[in-house]
This record gives C-alpha cells, structure tokens and sequence, in this order.
C-alpha cells in the first residue's frame, strides 16, 4: 500500500469499457509527515474520496481485487481512508 493525498479528479470521455461508470483521481505520493512526494498515480476511487484528502492505494494486481474493479483495467485503486496515523511519539491528522 501507498500513503497519498488526493489532487483531484480525472475526467475521460473516451476510455476502456471496463472504465465506464468508475471515478478516476490524481493522486500524490506523501510520506509519514504527510509532506509530498514526486510520485504520481491515476486511481480508481472506490470509497468516495474528495480533493485534499489524505489515502491509502493498491497497485498492480491487487487494484483488481476490489469489489469495485474486479475484472477491469486498473493498475491503482484506492481501498481506505487515513485518519490519523499514530508514530511512536507522535499522532498526525489529516
């Protein structure tokens, strides 16, 4: 899994069949004090997620694994909500 923050969305009106009626987002990689990273991803939202909002995606094949994009062509979903992560001596919150 990797942490990200949400750009925005990706609007496609041409696209591969088995992306039709999904919602593709850009996202950022982030690292654990939330700063941002030079890793960029397209990924299929599917939790509802908005811009700002801090996540975790799976890539390659397990993208596929989600009730939402089993069986399609997708290389990066996102499957959680972040919260807050808790380090040993601190707490960050989204």
């Amino acid at each position: 899994m990797k942490l990200v923050k949400v750009l925005g969305s990706i609007t496609s009106t041409i696209k591969d069949s088995t992306l039709e009626g999904t919602k593709l987002l850009l996202v950022q990689a982030v690292d654990v004090d939330l700063k941002e990273r030079d890793d960029f991803f397209v990924a299929v939202d599917t939790i509802g997620l908005g811009e700002g909002e801090i996540a975790l995606i799976v890539t390659g094949s397990t993208a596929k694994r989600t009730d939402i994009t089993k069986h399609k062509n997708v290389d990066a979903a996102i499957v959680a909500k972040v919260e807050r992560i808790d380090l040993e001596n601190s707490v960050i919150e989204s």
